[in-house]
C-alpha cells in the first residue's frame, strides 16, 4: 500500500463519509433563475458572447474562454437572458455573472440531444480533434484546481511524460462524490481516461484509489480487465489526508518528486481527476460540455446525499435539494468543499461552479469555540506538513512582514494540516495565505 513519504506529514482527521457514501447520484433542482459566473477556473475569466434579452439553449457558449489559461461557459439551461452583472461567487469575490431566466420545459427538450450515444473509435482519432473537443466543451480541473484541462494536456516539448495518474483518492473528509462516480460511470470513466491517454501519448495510466473505497477498486480492476485497457492499473493508496494532492500523488505511486515551483510535467507525469476524466468523456462520445457537476451534499441536513447540480445553482436551492437543515437554529458554517480546504460561506445565494465538490453543513455539535492562543513551538506543525515546509515560521513572516522569511510560503498547498494538529489553535492557513500575497506584492514592487 502506497502514501507519500517527503517532509513524512499528513494527518488522519475522521472521515465523516458515512452519511452519503453509497448514496446514488440524483438530478438536482431546476431552479426559475441561474447565476452563471464567467469565472469558474484558474486563469482570466471567461468573456461574454451574449447580451441582455438573449436566447440561449442548453451547451450553447455564454462565454469564451479568454486567453491561453481560460476556458469557456455554457448555458446550463434554456432561457433568456436577464442580467448581467457583478455577483459574489463562492470564491468571496464579487465577479460578473449571467443571470438567466430558466425556461424549464425548453431545457427538457433541448438536452436531449446530450443524451445521444455517437459512435466512436478512439484510435481513428487524431490527438489534435480530441484535445479541441476538451476546449471547446469547457473541461477544467474538477477536483477543485479548475486548472484548464486542454493546457495540462499539452506539455511543453521540453517535458516529456510517460504516465496519466487517475486521481480518485478523494481523501477530503465528507466527500464521496468521486467515489460514487466511479461506482455508477466506472467504464465512462476509464473511457475518458483513454481520451486523456490518446492525447498525451502516454504508455501507463494509474488509477490511484484509497484504501477506505474497496469496492471501488475492486469494481475498477474488473472494468479494466473486461475492456482489456492497455497500460492501465488500479494502485491502492493509503488512507491519509492529503493523499490526493498532485505532489503527493506522484511521490507515492512513482518515487518522483515535483521539483519547488514547477508543476508535474517536470518529472514526466499528468494527474486528472476522477469527474474530469467523466467530463472528457461526457464530450467526446456526448458532445456535451460542462453543464453540471455530481455534488457531494452531506453534514448537517436531513437528506445527505450526492447531487448532480447544473452550474448556477444556489447553494441554498442544492440544501433544499438535501431535504434542508436538520435544525436551522443549530446551523454553524457552510462550507464551499471539505473540512480541511473549504471555506466558509457568508451567503447561500452564492451559485454552483465548476470547482464545486461538496457543501458541508456544520452543526455547533461540530465546533470547538477555542482562542488563538502563542506558538508553544512543539514542531507538530511541521511534522504533520506534507510539504515539509515550517508553518509557524511562515506564519510569523506573514503577521510580521518578514519578507526574507516567506520564500517558501508558496509551496504552501493549504491543506490545513498545520492548523488542525496545532495545540493552541493558531490559524496558521490564513496567515500562510496572507503571507503568499505579501511575498507576491514584494516581488512585483522589486520588478
Amino acid at each position: 500500500m502506497r502514501r507519500f513519504t517527503f517532509g513524512r506529514g499528513g494527518v488522519h482527521p475522521p472521515e465523516h463519509k458515512e452519511a452519503s457514501r453509497h448514496q446514488p447520484i440524483v438530478p438536482g433542482p431546476l431552479p426559475a433563475e441561474m447565476a452563471v459566473h464567467l469565472n469558474q477556473h484558474l486563469g482570466r475569466p471567461a468573456k461574454a458572447l451574449v447580451a441582455l434579452k438573449d436566447a440561449v439553449k442548453v451547451g450553447d457558449l455564454l462565454a469564451e474562454g479568454d486567453g491561453l489559461i481560460s476556458a469557456g461557459i455554457h448555458a446550463p439551461v434554456s432561457g433568456t437572458v436577464k442580467k448581467i452583472e457583478r455577483r459574489l461567487s463562492a470564491s468571496g469575490a464579487y465577479e460578473n455573472a449571467i443571470l438567466l431566466e430558466v425556461d424549464a420545459a425548453a431545457t427538457e427538450a433541448d438536452a436531449d440531444r446530450f443524451r445521444e450515444v455517437h459512435s466512436v473509435e478512439l484510435e481513428a482519432l487524431d490527438r489534435q480533434v480530441l484535445l479541441d473537443a476538451i476546449k471547446a466543451a469547457g473541461i477544467v480541473g474538477l477536483g477543485g484546481a479548475t486548472f484548464p484541462t486542454h493546457v495540462k494536456l499539452a506539455p511543453p516539448p521540453d517535458m516529456p511524460v510517460d504516465t496519466l495518474v487517475l486521481n480518485g483518492a478523494e481523501c477530503e473528509p465528507f466527500l464521496t462524490a468521486d467515489h460514487q462516480l466511479l461506482l455508477e460511470q466506472p467504464e465512462a470513466v476509464l473511457r475518458g481516461a483513454q481520451v486523456f491517454q490518446k492525447i498525451l501519448g502516454v504508455p501507463a495510466v494509474i488509477v490511484a484509489i484509497e484504501a477506505n473505497k474497496p469496492d471501488a477498486i475492486a469494481l475498477l480492476e474488473a472494468r479494466i480487465q473486461a475492456l482489456g485497457l492497455k497500460g492501465f492499473q488500479v494502485a491502492i493508496l493509503k488512507t491519509r489526508y492529503p493523499q490526493g494532492g498532485e505532489k503527493q500523488l506522484i511521490q507515492a505511486l512513482l518515487g518522483r518528486e515535483v521539483p519547488s515551483g514547477k508543476l508535474p510535467f517536470a518529472v514526466g507525469v499528468v494527474v486528472q481527476n476522477i469527474a474530469t476524466a467523466f467530463a472528457a468523456y461526457e464530450a467526446v462520445w456526448h458532445g456535451k460540455p460542462v453543464l453540471e457537476r455530481v455534488v457531494t451534499v452531506t453534514g448537517y441536513v436531513k437528506r445527505p446525499g450526492n447531487y448532480r447540480l447544473r452550474l448556477g445553482t444556489s447553494i441554498r436551492e442544492a440544501i433544499e435539494a438535501a431535504g434542508g437543515f436538520v435544525d436551522e437554529d443549530r446551523v454553524r458554517a457552510v462550507l464551499h468543499g471539505g473540512p480541511m480546504m473549504g471555506k466558509s460561506l457568508r451567503d447561500l445565494d452564492v451559485t454552483v461552479m465548476k470547482g464545486t465538490s461538496g457543501i458541508v453543513v456544520l452543526s455547533e455539535d461540530d465546533f470547538r469555540y477555542e482562542k488563538e492562543g502563542p506558538c508553544i513551538r512543539c514542531g507538530r506543525c511541521i511534522a504533520a506538513c506534507p510539504m515539509g515546509l515550517m508553518p509557524t515560521e511562515l506564519a510569523v513572516g506573514a503577521q510580521f512582514s518578514l519578507v526574507d522569511r516567506l520564500g517558501d510560503a508558496a509551496d504552501c498547498m493549504e491543506c490545513g494540516c498545520c492548523s488542525y494538529v496545532c495545540p493552541t489553535h493558531r490559524k496558521l492557513v490564513h496567515w500562510i495565505r496572507l503571507g503568499k500575497a505579501i511575498h507576491r506584492n514584494h516581488a512585483r514592487s522589486k520588478a
